[in-house]
């Protein structure tokens, strides 16, 4: 639960209040006793907190410890919305954000501000508590991509070769962009929708509850990287970056689906890995 002074500073930062504009003091000085009003009234439930149980404690607890991740702002929505609500909305809003197949792309503000509203007119219309809660949801994505970004990939993890060693290191460090991460969302995605293979990528499979495998021995299109490729952002880091970007989905899929290290070594020399510096 919020204190008071937290809870003015939410809802300034929520309606996008400039309270330092003395042209509208007066009307800044109605809004704030509104929000006083509404904290009291709405927000405050008289002894809430020595009214809850030890097991409702525990529970509101056990979801703030899953959150450890997110700034105190967006922690404490997220925890008043599943306190009132019954709500996981970082999980929502995770699953809405899953559709998004380019969202690691993503480093600009204006993306995130874009993605944010076309969420909150999707969920606004199941949960309307959210209603006023624009920037909330935003701060909420934003953060995530961060989250995302920042814990699924160490620099040990793997090798390739320098070169694109260089460059994932690049897009990280100048646009906090995990290239890892989107590639392995990708090959992921792309092995559990089959409608995606070509009829020439597909191969029997020896398993019984598969009907076919992805022929990744193919010489063109791997992983569908041509039409992924024209819906891509024109960024820096992407832009004549195809051949890397195949690379790096290679190497994801024969290590973390398919398990083919000899096939990886093949892979390397037909594609100049060895002996070509690139880029």
């Amino acid at each position: 639960m919020l204190k008071l002074v937290e809870y003015m500073e939410r809802r300034l930062k929520e309606d996008h209040i400039n309270e330092w504009d003395y042209k509208l003091k007066s009307e800044n000085t109605r809004i704030c006793i509104n929000y006083v009003f509404e904290y009291f009234n709405n927000y405050l439930t008289e002894d809430a907190a020595d009214e809850k149980t030890v097991l409702e404690i525990e529970r509101i607890e056990k979801y703030k410890a899953q959150l450890e991740n997110f700034e105190q702002d967006v922690q404490e929505w997220l925890v008043m919305v599943f306190d009132k609500h019954n709500k996981k909305m970082n999980v929502i809003i995770r699953n809405f954000i899953k559709k998004q197949e380019l969202f690691l792309l993503f480093n600009q503000d204006s993306e995130f501000r874009s993605l944010s509203y076309e969420c909150y007119s999707q969920l606004i219309k199941k949960y309307q508590f959210i209603r006023d809660n624009t920037e909330m949801i935003y701060e909420v994505i934003k953060q995530l991509h961060t989250i995302e970004s920042s814990t699924r990939w160490n620099d040990n993890d793997f090798v390739i070769n320098e070169s694109i060693t260089e460059w994932i290191e690049g897009a990280f460090k100048k646009h906090n962009v995990n290239l890892v991460a989107f590639a392995e969302d990708w090959v992921i995605y792309f092995f559990d929708n089959e409608n995606l293979w070509p009829a020439r990528h597909k191969k029997k499979s020896i398993l019984e509850y598969r009907k076919y495998d992805y022929d990744y021995k193919q010489k063109d299109n791997l992983f569908n990287i041509n039409e992924l490729y024209r819906r891509l952002p024109k960024k820096s880091f992407i832009r004549g970056r195809k051949q890397e970007l195949e690379i790096l989905m290679m190497f994801l899929w024969l290590h973390t689906i398919d398990g083919d290290q000899e096939y990886w070594e093949e892979y390397k020399s037909k594609v100049g890995l060895n002996s070509t510096v690139m880029h």
